[in-house]
């Protein structure tokens, strides 16, 4: 392990966490995914391999980022913000449709489409950190903040929206938190935010008037409706219901104290997307409560690790942008669990690096090694500053 670690720079901690939460992904999309190969009539092994190459090179890729100078990202924050906004206007128009919503790019010449807003929140974050650092003597001026922070802000939510309302919300939030974290004037976060609910209350109206206008609205205006009905129809709730009885099968009692074990899960093969949406039900049937407090207590430590790696920059941009990666990923994680455990209405989030996301996995390395970036320059800097002692 130590010969490992010459060649990784950074936080190891962040490291170890990032190798333990990939073993474990690779073990338990293995035992997650019989349903895929009933559904989609794929075998077992391609499923796995594909999972493992992607994870593999997700790894490699964020060993490459975590070599680039966090400076980097700060030049290339525009440009970043600028492709984001092309690729999801692509998306609206050519995307590819998976469950009525137009999420996915196909990439040209190999066989993998993403999710461009996977790409949109890492450089909203990244611009959003430069221009928070850039302008936070003008935050007075509401001409500037809002062309260069509330106006991209609100093109990025209402990009994602017509296809990923839950993603667009968790952007909006995202970003009302890293203004949070730069003291960003309560005036001008009140108007931005009222506004977005008006417009969000509005669309919800507007889909209860004509659902075939907006599906996806009206989708998830329907999900809001049954989270707080008590009588609802049980063929809407299949996949919550199927989700709380695998949480169910995994309860440890004085009767059975010991949960169902990898591969033995139930519930798994009816469990839509129990390898991705549904992991964390998926994960408590097999594993039980010691394998769920195991999962939190690792991405826990990942939040405290990519805080500290935050706070000990040696500047406000690399602060900003560890923390909102920090915030982006454990929002997601919250998401799945809540949803998992009927606390939120059914949407889809990943559970960052454990769940079978396919080329999404790739942009949570990409935040990982972002972060590792930051923190390797913090070590580097250290070890220039420590004395020699002679023996």
């Amino acid at each position: 392990m130590k010969e490992l670690f010459k060649y990784l720079g950074g936080d190891r901690n962040i490291w170890v966490l990032a190798i333990t939460l990939g073993l474990i992904s690779v073990v338990s999309v293995f035992s997650f995914i019989p349903i895929l190969v009933k559904v989609k009539g794929m075998s077992y092994s391609y499923l796995f391999f594909k999972h493992f190459f992607l994870l593999l090179l997700g790894f490699v890729i964020m060993y490459v980022v975590h070599k680039i100078p966090i400076k980097a990202f700060s030049k290339l924050s525009k440009f970043l913000m600028y492709v984001a906004i092309v690729l999801l206007v692509l998306t609206m128009f050519i995307g590819e449709s998976i469950n009525g919503a137009d999420r996915w790019l196909k990439i040209p010449f190999v066989p993998f489409s993403f999710q461009t807003s996977d790409f949109a929140k890492l450089a909203l974050i990244i611009y959003l950190s430069r221009q928070l650092v850039k302008r936070k003597d003008e935050f007075q001026d509401f001409g500037i903040v809002m062309r260069y922070i509330l106006v991209p802000i609100g093109l990025v939510v209402f990009l994602i929206l017509p296809s990923n309302l839950s993603t667009a919300a968790l952007v909006g939030l995202l970003a009302f938190a890293m203004l949070i974290l730069a003291k960003f004037p309560w005036k001008w976060i009140g108007i931005s935010v009222g506004s977005m609910v008006g417009i969000f209350l509005l669309l919800l109206m507007l889909a209860k008037l004509s659902p075939d206008v907006l599906p996806r609205v009206e989708t998830w205006r329907m999900r809001i409706v049954r989270m707080f009905s008590n009588d609802t129809d049980p063929k809407d709730e299949v996949q919550i219901n199927t989700a709380l009885a695998a949480i169910k099968n995994g309860a440890i009692t004085l009767k059975d104290p010991f949960p169902e074990g990898p591969g033995n899960g139930v519930m798994k093969h009816y469990i839509p997307e129990a390898y991705a949406d549904f992991y964390f039900a998926a994960l408590i049937e097999e594993g039980g409560l010691p394998m769920a407090v195991v999962v939190i207590i690792l991405y826990l430590a990942m939040l405290f690790r990519f805080i500290k790696a935050g706070l000990g920059a040696e500047d406000l941009f690399a602060t900003y942008v560890a923390l909102g990666i920090a915030i982006m990923l454990f929002s997601q994680v919250m998401v799945n669990m809540f949803v998992s455990t009927k606390l939120m209405p059914v949407t889809g989030q990943n559970m960052p690096l454990l769940s079978m996301g396919g080329t999404s996995s790739w942009f949570t390395c990409i935040a990982f090694g972002i972060v590792l970036s930051i923190s390797r320059n913090q070590f580097k800097t250290s070890e220039e500053t420590e004395p020699n002692v002679i023996e």
